[in-house]
């Protein structure tokens, strides 16, 4: 039998974060990007937060496919958007 507190905590990180990854897209620059402070590289916490997205997405797949979804979506928009100028 699954643990009741286990899928809540679960459900709470899937729904936090996924909102969390969304609101963050103003932040997403390229990682060659460039500012009056110099060279910009990937966001050590954006990364830590959509790497947590993949993660809680994945594993919460089989209960809120939809919800995972958006998460994964965005995790590949944040990939697209970080690493794919550099290439």
């Amino acid at each position: 039998m699954p643990n009741p507190t286990a899928n809540r905590v679960l459900r709470t990180a899937l729904f936090t974060l996924v909102l969390l990854a969304y609101l963050s897209m103003g932040l997403w620059s390229p990682a060659g990007a460039y500012t009056k402070s110099g060279r910009v590289g990937v966001s050590p916490g954006l990364a830590v937060l959509m790497a947590a997205v993949l993660i809680v997405s994945l594993l919460s797949w089989n209960r809120y496919r939809l919800v995972a979804a958006l998460g994964l979506t965005a995790c590949f928009l944040w990939l697209a958007t970080t690493l794919l100028p550099v290439l």
